[in-house]
């Protein structure tokens, strides 16, 4: 009988030791994928974060083109006063972008062209003036703006590096609110014809 205690506690000690070294096989196993992943480099943007960030750089400008056209044409003083709003705002957001830019060694597409899209809708309202200008101003900034949120959101899930990925956040939060004052200063003017 003590035999077989003996040889139960031998086979009990072999199996826990076994057990053992599998569970610290495993965890240097993990230790070693959790390694080999490539960490994110906080300095360098990818180049889908670099486009990332021109689109984002063309944008705001294409929004303050159109809405320094705004300050000047518009004859609803809400409407103007959401135009200052806009270039101060976009302009703030431009320039924190450029500074990561300029931190991640990244090119700055300031100098480049607007989007077209933007061009086209800023020839548009140079050829408009009174309420109708009014009107088609506020609805490009709420098909601008749910447009731009869709697309912050869609790049938010993409960009990797920290800096931009909190930058994309924060704007986020700017351009719903900018979306929210659009479609209220829009719903006025809609009120205001009737």
């Amino acid at each position: 009988m003590s035999i077989n205690r003996t040889f139960i506690c031998l086979l009990l000690a072999g199996f826990m030791a076994s057990f053992t070294t599998a569970c610290q096989h495993r965890d240097n196993v993990q230790a070693g994928r959790e390694e080999a992943a490539p960490a994110v480099d906080k300095k360098v943007l990818t180049n889908d974060e670099q486009e990332i960030a021109t689109k984002i750089e063309q944008s705001h400008i294409g929004e303050m083109d159109l809405s320094r056209l705004a300050k000047e044409r518009a004859t609803d003083k809400d409407i103007k006063d959401y135009a200052g709003m806009l270039v101060d705002d976009h302009g703030d957001a431009l320039k924190d972008l450029s500074g990561i830019l300029k931190d991640k060694h990244a090119m700055d597409a300031s100098a480049d062209a607007k989007p077209p899209d933007a061009q086209s809708k800023l020839n548009k309202l140079q050829a408009m003036a009174g309420p109708a200008f009014d009107t088609e101003y506020m609805n490009a900034m709420v098909m601008d703006h749910r447009d731009a949120l869709e697309e912050l959101q869609r790049d938010s899930a993409m960009v990797q590096n920290p800096d931009l990925k909190d930058y994309i956040n924060n704007l986020t939060k700017t351009v719903t609110k900018h979306l929210q004052k659009a479609e209220e200063l829009q719903n006025n003017l809609a009120t205001k014809k009737r």
